[in-house]
């Protein structure tokens, strides 16, 4: 939480109600995670290079590239953390906004339609209970 608190930091924007990260500070997140796994890449691609050349024998490498590819699993792992983080915050920032954009919207007779048809599903809910009803009383023995 430390790293989403930084990351708020770095923005200086400000909305009434809390800082925002604007949009440039999400998308350098997102490229940096690109460029250290590009470079994760190109350090593979080094020591296969070097591979080929000779220069270490045939498996020599083996060690190296377990490290390499260790380091960038837990450094995506604690990346994508973060980002989670991240995206959980600004889905519940947004989520909030839009909610009460769509209180600010909502007509006032809407309760009033809403409780017309709640009423209407409640008559419905009972009429289905009474056929139930109906349906479990023994039948009086009658006619063959």
């Amino acid at each position: 939480m430390a790293v989403i608190e930084g990351i708020r930091s770095l923005s200086g924007a400000q909305s009434q109600r809390e800082p925002r990260r604007p949009l440039t500070t999400k998308l350098h997140l997102y490229e940096a995670l690109y460029i250290l796994n590009r470079g994760f890449e190109a350090t593979m691609l080094g020591l296969k290079r070097l591979e080929d050349l000779g220069v270490f024998q045939h498996g020599g490498l083996d060690a190296f590239k377990v490290s390499v590819e260790l380091t960038r699993a837990e450094a995506n792992e604690e990346l994508a953390r973060t980002l989670q983080e991240y995206e959980e915050d600004d889905s519940a920032y947004w989520d909030r906004l839009h909610y009460e954009r769509e209180k600010q919207l909502k007509d006032p007779d809407d309760v009033f339609f809403a409780a017309q048809e709640r009423r209407q599903e409640i008559k419905e809910q009972i009429k289905e209970l009474q056929r139930g009803l109906e349906r479990q009383r023994p039948r009086k023995k009658g006619r063959k």
